[in-house]
Parts: structure tokens; C-alpha cells; sequence
């Protein structure tokens, strides 16, 4: 329901209304901000003035189509840095637009929600793409027919406890290498590949409680060297203690001899490809004779 007190003020001939945006990051952190000039606070949340943040025109669609909007904000806020933005800090934020009365900031109105899309940076503007939770709906839902389990790792259609000793550990960064890999010692229990596809989760620094995805695992030499699917942007300071999970590339072998878990496994991995869908009957061939795959 529209705030009444709001509501009267907007009928009225002199209105002293601003709007407000709380960022909200996957990590927890909170931020707020507002266009007009002096810092409003309401709900516990203090929306932080002079920062050249606004929006441009929203186009609100009907038959739940996503709306369009933009934030354009200038980096003058110490809060909000053009680093934090480049490393990827803010994707996928979730966002709410109010309009609020500044000489009354209890008369407030929710205005709508969405998600902090594609950011792009020129010098020291930045321009946010604002999706409406109407977005959600375009995306895939259901179950896919593919030879990989499409279940998330320890989810409960997984069943995989990540909660074991050797799934999830403290584990303590030595260092970064030349090639930006980051490099665990001990471990030596840990084999090559095992956390590959993980979580790498940092207990300090500029990405504190960010969940990391990890993209390869080497060891060598009692050391492991980790690579990330997106790049460190940000200086560490090392050591630096993290937690770690393990990674599964959600194939019918992994799950079977690393987790035995094949009972869970979510996926069709006898499944014909698309080279055996095209391919034409071959006599010669085991694989493609008009027999059985399994079995």
C-alpha cells in the first residue's frame, strides 16, 4: 500500500520529494545514496548525498516484460570506488528505488526492486544497468536434458555434504605468482584438480566474504596454484586465511569416483551427442551399430 502521508504530500502544490537507491552486494555490504543535496535517513539506512547518482527515464512494461532504466553516477563517493566496480564487487546487486520526503524521510514508498546489471566505466562516470525482478522470468527454468548433473554442488537434489573435512577447509594463501595464480601450501592431502570448479572464499581484504569460483587446481612441489574465472583486480595482502570447497564439473564420472554419489547424479550421461545424432550407420563401428550403449 502507497505511504498516506506521501501520497497527501504529492497532492499537495510544494513538493520536497528525492529519490534513494540501497545497493545491496552479494556479500552483505550496504550502501545508499540519494540526489538531493543533504544525506536522508530512514529504516536504519543513511542515503549518502553529493555523489552525482541518478537515474535516467524507466520504461515500465506491461505483461510481465522487464523494464528498462539506467543509474549514471559520477565516482565521487569513497564508498563506491571505480575499483571495487572494475573487480566485479557490485554485480548482480540487488537495488531499491524509493521516493522519499526529505523534510519527512519517514513518509518513504519502495518504488520498485531489481538487480544491478552491465556496469560501464568512462573516466570517473559509471552507468548501471537497473533490471526489474520482471527479468527473472526470461531466464531458463526447469530441468535441462544434457549429460551433465544439473544440480549445484551440496544442494539437496546433490546430497553432497560440503560440511566434511576434506570438502571444505581453512586454508591460508601464501602468495600470488607471476601468473596471478594463488598459491596454498600444506594441503598434502589434497590432489591436483580436487578444487578445481570450487568456491575459494576470502576471510579479509577488498573481497572479504566474496565466494571466488575457481577455474583450475594444480599441484606441484608441495604447493597448489589456484586460477579464478575472473582475475584478481584488487592488491591482497598476504598471508591471507580462506575457506575452500571442493569443485565438481558436474559429470558422471566426478560424481561417481570422487563423491560416490552416483545415485544423485542429475544428469543423462548415456544421452546420444549431436556427432552421434548426425552420424550415419557405420558397420565397422562398436559405438555405432544399431546396438545398445548400456547394458
Amino acid at each position: 500500500m502507497f505511504n498516506a502521508a506521501l501520497k497527501e504530500h504529492l497532492q499537495g502544490d510544494g513538493l520536497t520529494v528525492a529519490y534513494c537507491w540501497q545497493l545491496k552486494a552479494n556479500n552483505g555490504h550496504t550502501l545508499g545514496f540519494t540526489n538531493h543535496d543533504h544525506a536522508i535517513t530512514f529504516d536504519g539506512m543513511t542515503f549518502e548525498p553529493g555523489f552525482g547518482f541518478d537515474g535516467t527515464q524507466a520504461n515500465a512494461q506491461a505483461e510481465f516484460q522487464a523494464g528498462q532504466e539506467e543509474a549514471l553516477g559520477i565516482l565521487s563517493s569513497d564508498s563506491l570506488s571505480e575499483q571495487d566496480l572494475y573487480a566485479g564487487l557490485w554485480d548482480n546487486a540487488a537495488v531499491e528505488v524509493y521516493l522519499v520526503n526529505w523534510q519527512a524521510p519517514d513518509q518513504h514508498q519502495l518504488l520498485r526492486r531489481g538487480d544491478l546489471g552491465e556496469v560501464t566505466r568512462d573516466t570517473n562516470v559509471f552507468r548501471a544497468e537497473f533490471r526489474s525482478l520482471a527479468a527473472r522470468l526470461s531466464a531458463p527454468k526447469g530441468r535441462v536434458l544434457s549429460q551433465q548433473c544439473h544440480a549445484d554442488l551440496g544442494d539437496a537434489k546433490c546430497g553432497v555434504d560440503l560440511s566434511a573435512t576434506k570438502n571444505t577447509r581453512s586454508v591460508t594463501i601464501a602468495r600470488q605468482d607471476a601468473s596471478k595464480h594463488l598459491i596454498i601450501e600444506a594441503n598434502a592431502d589434497i590432489t591436483a584438480g580436487w578444487w578445481a570448479f570450487g568456491k575459494l572464499t576470502l576471510l579479509a581484504g577488498p573481497y572479504k566474504d566474496q565466494a571466488l569460483r575457481i577455474a583450475g587446481h594444480t599441484a606441484e612441489q608441495g604447493e597448489h596454484r589456484l586460477s579464478l574465472w575472473s582475475p584478481i583486480l584488487l592488491e591482497l595482502t598476504f598471508p591471507l586465511a580462506a575457506k575452500i570447497s571442493v569443485g565438481c564439473d558436474k559429470s558422471w564420472g566426478t560424481c561417481q569416483s570422487r563423491f560416490q554419489n552416483h545415485q544423485n547424479f542429475r544428469g543423462f550421461p548415456h544421452m546420444p551427442g549431436n556427432d552421434f545424432m548426425l552420424a550415419g550407420p557405420e558397420s565397422t563401428s562398436a559405438g555405432n551399430n544399431g546396438a545398445k550403449l548400456v547394458g
